[in-house]
């Protein structure tokens, strides 16, 4: 018992030295929230459709929705969209009917973004996260209601197992929504759906 002890405190030890890159989280505060529903004058059939080119591979790659990164942190550029005739990861989202015109994104856990309010010692922390695009037909227009789920920050790297043994891997911690990314995605829509007049992305005041 004694010697398993010490083996598993000895293994304990060698994973926390193994940990680099990792510091406080620090939250920076928005001046006020942004929004995360918005109401286009488009009907949602309209919408739907011009929605799911927006978010298609080609249109991301020309313009990436959270633009491009001088970041020497890889972040991939274009998140995967998935409606209800396609949809794996997002899945659970579509078995509602009420979700039938709805869009799911999402990056198979990889960062998009450098966050603008999750900080370490170095800056900005690559950001994680899949969004759920609820639409919602409101007379003649649609309203867009954007939900950010499972949402980390990658601070550091630690020791640890994965699907190819040991090694060192993303030390990923949980953190809240900031509507920063929600409303990133709404404003993307709004361009491409030819809306000149949605406000900037609120960001933490410097």
């Amino acid at each position: 018992m004694t010697s398993r002890l010490t083996t598993i405190i000895a293994l304990a030890l060698v994973a926390a030295s193994c940990s680099r890159g990792v510091s406080h989280v620090q939250t920076r505060s928005l001046p006020a929230p942004n929004p995360t529903s918005y109401s286009f004058p488009l009907p949602l059939e309209e919408v739907h459709t011009r929605a799911l080119q927006a978010f298609s591979i080609k249109h991301q790659i020309g313009d990436p929705i959270f633009g491009r990164s001088a970041s020497k942190f890889h972040l991939e550029p274009v998140l995967s969209a998935e409606c209800s005739t396609n949809a794996v990861f997002g899945e659970a989202v579509f078995r509602d009917p009420a979700n039938a015109h709805d869009i799911y994104l999402h990056t198979f856990h990889t960062p998009f973004a450098i966050s603008s309010v999750y900080r370490g010692r170095e800056g900005g922390l690559p950001f994680i996260a899949a969004f759920h695009l609820h639409l919602a037909g409101s007379g003649s227009n649609t309203v867009v209601t954007v939900t950010a789920s499972n949402t980390e920050v990658v601070n550091g790297t630690k020791f640890g197992f994965g699907s190819c043994g040991p090694g060192q891997g993303w030390n990923c911690e949980r953190v809240q929504p900031t509507t920063v990314e929600e409303y990133s995605i709404l404003l993307y829509l709004g361009r491409y759906l030819g809306i000149t007049n949605m406000p900037a992305v609120i960001l933490p005041a410097l």
